[in-house]
């Protein structure tokens, strides 16, 4: 019996995966150059780790201090990179968020700004050398959603939704669209592209514990991969602070730039502040890499609170916090039973998102013909750390570039044929997959053993003999795929089953990446630290580059390419029409 009895068929001069920030600015895009994108996503329209936004966004608008600008910007994103970001990608960031920010507050955001019409700009942690945090006054992550997605729907964009994409379709080399299945009916859909804009970034699964909605699982990286995409920066990954105490509050985000930025201290059990080992300059105020990587240290040689975490105190400044955009926080652990006027806060650390990608070009272009790239999927712009409040803005300039320069592609490409892509034999062995049901493990107790693998083998403190194990222990996982458990007694459990196994083939695939490229890269470097290689090495100021290679996942070491190296702008030109917006 066909597990699937009827196909979803769609044409489009171009498809945008992922519905987040970057999902929605490539609408904007597309728009922009005069065409109607399909924009698909796994979860509602609009989904992702945007929705998860807290803080705010930086721009180098100057309104903290007269001083600052785009030039300076550049500057500190370039050293927080550890030298190692794509510095023609940091320009556009540095220069083009000013405007990207502009349209956004237009369109409703909310930024918080004062009688002068200056914005309230925050510190952002080193090394911003000035504060350049905009905000809403509140979390981020519902207004800016909201403002995006009330804009793009006044256009008439009717977002395909709940779609699990399994893999991009080729033909001659050149991506033609993706193919995969509506998993809460069962219906495959098959949709035919002349470009294809992937903007679902992120795998923060591949830890049980984290800040992000759970369907963000590594879908865009493994897929571009698969289809022979170059990914970069791989072993870098931006780890974030969580709470790990009360155990109900557990991955709930703190908003640790608000409680650090405000004056807070990082302590390990005996109540060292223990940032002065690692960056007396900064001590709080250190890069996210550095802090993270602090804290990890303090677990690793065994200084942690009983529970394995690490303390942040905020008593001696509760009141100067409870006075800005951390008063929503503060009063979510009180209502949890956590008064930190009069406690220490247990936090541990999480991914929060990828520094690393799929590798682009200025207008979000990849090596693959066909294919763009946007937001957290791409790479190449944060190299080993990210500052604070980037995540958003590169989001903005590069979803929006990508989501153009794959509209203006479109104009000169044909439909691809219906039957290209081989999209029925890979739907073929789906729906035997499902017919088969499996044996095995259930899905859930697979991608526990994937994600403590991850963690004991791959995370923040890595060796050469943890990295090959860990590497190794996922090859055994991921020969287990074809016997894990697809069952339910409806048709919609059936096929989150099947969902729930394919993010997690998709996890294995993200962890291989991490591990080759963290077991090239002998050396520490930001959020990559080796216990035997405990300094940054000048002979890996570059990239490791990670491709397919027949059934091998390959690590090549590239230099950082020069800022004056430009890339050609894409055919046509985008319409300038304002009312479009």
């Amino acid at each position: 019996m066909k597990a699937f009895s009827e196909i979803r068929h769609i044409e489009t001069d171009v498809l945008i995966v992922g519905a987040g920030v970057a999902g929605m600015l490539a609408v904007v895009g597309a728009k922009r150059a005069g065409i109607s994108p399909v924009i698909a996503t796994k979860g509602a329209y609009a989904s992702g780790s945007s929705s998860m936004a807290r803080g705010g966004h930086s721009i180098a608008v100057g309104h903290s201090s007269p001083d600052d600008n785009p030039k300076i910007f550049f500057e500190d994103i370039v050293k927080g990179s550890h030298g190692i970001g794509n510095p023609r990608l940091i320009d556009l960031v540095a220069e083009e968020s000013l405007a990207r920010s502009a349209e956004l507050d237009a369109w409703g955001l909310g930024l918080v700004k004062d009688e002068k019409g200056h914005y309230d700009q925050k510190p952002g942690g080193a090394p911003h050398r000035y504060d350049r945090l905009v905000h809403c006054g509140r979390l981020m992550g519902k207004p800016l959603m909201n403002a995006l997605s009330t804009k793009t729907k006044s256009w008439g964009t009717e977002p395909l939704i709940h779609v699990m994409f399994v893999d991009l379709m080729l033909e001659r080399g050149r991506v033609i669209g993706a193919w995969g299945f509506l998993y809460r009916e069962g219906t495959p859909v098959v949709i035919h592209a002349k470009t294809t804009v992937i903007a679902a970034g992120g795998a923060p699964q591949i830890h049980a514990l984290n800040d992000s909605p759970p369907t963000i699982t590594g879908d865009g990286y493994a897929m571009a991969y698969r289809a022979g995409a170059e990914l970069i920066d791989m072993e870098f990954i931006d780890y974030q602070i969580v709470t790990a105490a009360p155990e109900k509050l557990a991955g709930y985000p703190p908003y640790s730039t608000g409680l650090l930025g405000g004056g807070g201290h990082l302590l390990n059990r005996e109540g060292e502040r223990f940032m002065s080992k690692h960056d007396p300059e900064n001590m709080e105020h250190s890069s996210r890499a550095l802090t993270n990587r602090a804290m990890a240290l303090e677990v690793f040689e065994g200084r942690a609170t009983d529970k394995g975490n690490i303390l942040i105190d905020v008593r001696h400044v509760y009141d100067e916090i409870n006075d800005g955009p951390a008063a929503g926080v503060l009063a979510t652990f009180a209502k949890a039973g956590l008064d930190l006027a009069n406690d220490c806060l247990e936090v541990t650390s999480c991914p929060h998102t990828y520094l690393g990608g799929i590798r682009i070009d200025e207008w979000g272009r990849t090596n693959l013909d066909g294919l763009y790239v946007g937001g957290e999927a791409a790479g190449g712009i944060h190299g080993a750390n990210r500052l604070g409040g980037l995540a958003l803005i590169d989001s903005y300039v590069f979803g929006l570039r990508s989501g153009m320069a794959a509209a203006l592609e479109s104009k000169s490409e044909e439909v691809p044929d219906r039957e290209s892509g081989n999209w029925r034999n890979g739907l073929d062995k789906l729906d035997e997959r499902v017919a088969r049901g499996g044996t095995s493990l259930s899905p859930k107790a697979w991608r526990k053993e994937v994600q403590n693998v991850i963690i004991s083998n791959l995370g923040q403190v890595r060796r050469e003999d943890r990295l090959l194990e860990g590497l190794d222990k996922l090859d055994e996982l991921e020969r287990q795929f074809e016997d894990i458990e697809v069952s339910g007694k409806t048709d919609r459990q059936r096929f989150e089953c099947l969902r729930l196994t394919l993010e997690t083939h998709n996890l294995i695939c993200v962890g291989r990446m991490l591990g080759t490229a963290a077991l090239a890269r002998t050396e520490s470097r930001g959020g990559h630290f080796r216990l035997e290689y405990p300094e940054e090495d000048e002979n890996f100021l570059g990239n490791l580059i990670i491709r397919r290679e027949g059934d091998t996942c390959a690590a090549d070491f590239q230099p950082v390419p020069p800022r004056d190296r430009i890339a050609t702008p894409p055919p046509g030109e985008a319409l300038t029409d304002l009312d479009l917006m």
